[in-house]
């Protein structure tokens, strides 16, 4: 029975670490939120933040990183901040995002209730868009792309981790409202996105940058659904048409139409990291710089 836990290397199993690391982020939230029922209503103002997962996944994964496993938050992506890769991360989650309301736009399948000239800044819930966006996006990205990618890649390979993790995050979004086949399908995408991009990068900064970007503009400046959660931005956009295309009630990521951008971007960043891998083989080849194990 032991090997069932234990791997050929003497190591808990990479899948009951996962489990027993989630376990522990809902027994800490319940405790929490036990606590904080007792002097102040959970769902008033700032209160909420102890209402997701994201600040107990942030805890227990440092404390996996750091106490039980002993290692630097840099083998999980997290080194020194990086400016440059926060950045162009932010911008590149803006302008997929933006493409996507723009193509929507010029099918007739989206159309922005008001005038873009004056957004409706006292619409925005601060709160909620910490929540949603920011938190969130750290926190998934630390989780997903840092803690358990790095486990599964050491364990299995980048490519295994990659595809079990995309699957994760997919049914991890299941019970969010308006969930399809095609939000399945584009989450665990833009999964593959947010792996390929930390790989690529060598951080998480640049999936944590564009994560965040993604829902923030999504939610709270056009105004739709992120991932079935209803949220208002400084414009209102209604989705309209089959809800295949338009996304429906869970939003742009229940769209083909992201489903075809999505694709697209999936296979520049094969290529690109293609071409990597090419420059590395090329260099290690080199006469010039002669390899160590040779």
């Amino acid at each position: 029975m032991r090997f069932i836990f234990i791997n050929k290397s003497n190591q808990l199993r990479a899948g009951w670490e996962v489990l027993l690391a989630v376990a522990a982020m809902f027994v800490l939230k319940r405790i929490c939120m036990l606590g904080l029922s007792l002097w102040t209503d959970s769902g008033d103002g700032w209160a909420r933040l102890f209402n997701g997962l994201g600040l107990y996944i942030l805890l227990v994964v440092g404390f996996v990183v750091k106490v039980i496993r002993k290692k630097p938050l840099a083998s999980i992506g997290l080194v020194r901040p990086d400016g440059k890769r926060l950045l162009t991360g932010f911008l590149s989650g803006t302008l997929l995002l933006s493409t996507i309301i723009v193509i929507l736009l010029a099918l007739d399948i989206a159309n922005v209730q008001g005038d873009w000239l004056h957004p409706q800044w006292g619409r925005i819930d601060f709160v909620d868009l910490f929540i949603v966006s920011i938190l969130a996006g750290i926190s998934e990205e630390v989780l997903c792309r840092g803690y358990i990618q790095q486990l599964l890649s050491s364990r299995l390979s980048p490519f295994w981790a990659m595809i079990i993790i995309s699957a994760g995050f997919s049914l991890g979004h299941m019970m969010n409202g308006g969930f399809t086949w095609i939000s399945a399908l584009n989450i665990a995408v833009v999964s593959l996105v947010f792996s390929g991009v930390t790989i690529l990068t060598g951080n998480l900064y640049f999936a944590i940058a564009f994560h965040t970007a993604w829902n923030l503009f999504q939610g709270y400046v056009f105004g739709v659904a992120v991932s079935g959660h209803p949220v208002e931005g400084i414009y209102s956009m209604e989705l309209q048409g089959v809800s295949w295309l338009s996304g429906g009630s869970f939003g742009l990521e229940g769209s083909a139409i992201t489903t075809l951008v999505l694709g697209l971007v999936c296979a520049a960043l094969l290529m690109a990291s293609r071409k990597k891998t090419s420059g590395h083989k090329e260099a290690v080849d080199d006469p010039r710089y002669p390899s160590p194990l040779r």
